[in-house]
């Protein structure tokens, strides 16, 4: 009967925790002060700090599938965005409709991401010289925080070898590192995002893959200096799950392989130093440093607390399933998040970005606008035709003018469909706009430097409006994406929002 009422409570709680109200939270207070039973309070307790370790640790977890899947191919090259560990993969050309692997793929950069773990030494990167375009290597821990040491064009990163350092190495690095080319992860698991920017023209892209990308390369250190050939031709584990994405596979696991999983992540990449509170909880519901989650004692034993946890793993996915809250009004019903990549204590958002945006970029480096409605708040649907008007871009970067980047780095409006993949159409070549040219396409500017964007199903007439025209789904929702790599402070500070999205006859 005890087991039972507790389970009454918690299902009560569950109902509670979701709603974020200060109401809702006292009543859960309430519900724990009138409670004797040792049990129930056990019960609440474990359900606690179930949710709160569920959504501490999804972006770990994120991190680890992503990383598994990422890197059990045999070479690099194989699959596009996939190479052994230690090791880039660089993507040989610009994604087309066809393309489904990832959701928004960007076609104003060439991509090369490595999946990289430091626990036995530091991994030598060697940047070439990229000089004559914008680049940035995002650099991710496994809690998904960027690193602010990111190289790439707003840092001026030069041409040279840099080291990749994590937390538990203590050796000496070469002499021939400079101190400034030493980047220092808080955790062992890392993630490269390069981003190439190309005009997109087949002698752009070639020129990328034929000169920056064959010195573009990661050595481990005790290979440094020496003839080092990336190992190829690997042995597969046939039983790593390759084809689940990776959002699919952790929705669909239950607490003992959810925290299981946890738990094996936290032994190469425990709490930050930030994290003490949460800690404790992990501690409480036995996620320990350099321990494996005991799973089987709770089955056997506790059988109150792998329900409480049971409970907590639906209650805490819930919550995440809530986009972090945007001010929709200010930004003409765009979403444009401008706190993400660092996250501090922040886990709930940080979480929520897992969910909605893995691997999301320091706004300082690329802010991206994401628009599903209309200036009126009405959803975008390919039955209507829509405009997008830029004012002449200023010094002051106000709201509605032309997106204003540095001048080293570019701007693009990008046309998916509703599942995120590139539109299809037999007129044009190119899903995006912007400014330098994109996708071999250039945009035309209106003779006071203002610019429209013309959104429709079919082609415009002649003339302005047909090179600046976007195709979208005839008859289908669909979703405008809005990339600003280098943004200018007016971004930054909320000053500039994008203009809205009209709806025209």
């Amino acid at each position: 009967m005890s087991n039972q009422s507790s389970l009454v409570r918690i299902i009560s709680a569950v109902v509670l925790v979701s709603i974020t109200s200060p109401l809702a939270k006292s009543q859960v207070t309430d519900q724990v002060g009138q409670t004797n039973n040792e049990s129930e309070l056990t019960g609440l307790s474990t359900f606690s700090n179930g949710v709160a370790a569920y959504v501490y640790g999804y972006p770990l977890v994120m991190f680890g599938l992503t990383e598994r899947i990422a890197i059990t191919v045999p070479s690099a090259g194989v699959k596009l965005g996939g190479a052994p560990l230690n090791q880039f993969g660089k993507e040989p050309g610009l994604p087309d409709s066809s393309f489904t692997d990832v959701v928004l793929p960007s076609t104003t950069t060439l991509y090369a991401s490595a999946f990289i773990n430091l626990k036995a030494e530091p991994i030598i990167l060697h940047i070439p010289n990229i000089t004559d375009r914008f680049f940035l290597l995002q650099m991710l821990d496994g809690w998904t925080n960027v690193s602010d040491k990111s190289p790439g064009s707003r840092l001026g990163s030069k041409e040279g070898d840099y080291a990749l350092v994590g937390p538990d190495w203590t050796g000496t690095l070469p002499s021939g590192i400079s101190p400034g080319n030493v980047i220092q992860m808080d955790t062992n698991s890392m993630w490269i995002i390069g981003r190439i920017y190309t005009k997109g023209t087949a002698d752009d892209i070639a020129l990328v893959k034929d000169q920056i990308y064959p010195t573009l390369t990661l050595t481990p250190l005790s290979a440094y200096h020496k003839h080092y050939k990336p190992p190829a031709n690997l042995p597969l584990d046939p039983s790593i799950e390759t084809v689940t994405s990776p959002l699919d596979q952790v929705a669909g696991m239950d607490a003992c392989a959810f925290f299981g999983t946890l738990a094996a992540m936290m032994k190469y990449n425990p709490s930050l130093p930030a994290d003490t509170a949460v800690a404790q909880k992990l501690a409480d519901i036995g996620i320990l440093p350099n321990q494996s989650f005991d799973c089987i004692t709770l089955r056997a034993k506790q059988r109150i607390e792998l329900a409480a946890l049971q409970l907590a793993v639906v209650a805490a996915r819930a919550r995440l399933q809530v986009p972090p809250g945007l001010p929709q009004a200010k930004t003409n019903f765009w979403l444009m998040p401008l706190d993400v990549g660092t996250y501090g204590t922040n886990y709930l958002l940080r979480a929520q970005v897992a969910v909605n945006a893995f691997g999301a970029n320091n706004p300082i480096d690329a802010v991206y606008g994401y628009g599903t409605l209309d200036g009126r708040g009405l959803p975008l649907n390919g039955s209507n035709s829509y405009a997008i008007h830029f004012n002449p871009k200023t010094a002051a970067g106000n709201a509605g003018e032309i997106p204003p980047v540095n001048p080293n780095a570019f701007w693009s409006v990008t046309i998916y469909n509703q599942d995120g993949t590139l539109v299809a159409n037999n007129v044009v070549s190119y899903n995006a706009i912007g400014i330098p040219q994109v996708q071999g396409h250039s945009a035309c500017l209106n003779p006071d430097n203002s610019l429209d964007l013309y959104l429709q199903p079919t082609a415009p007439s002649g003339g302005t409006p047909f090179c600046n025209w976007l195709p979208i789904p005839q008859g289908d929702p669909f979703i405008v994406f809005l990339r600003m790599y280098w943004p200018d402070n007016a971004v930054l500070a909320g000053r500039w929002v994008p203009p809205p999205i009209q709806r025209v006859r």
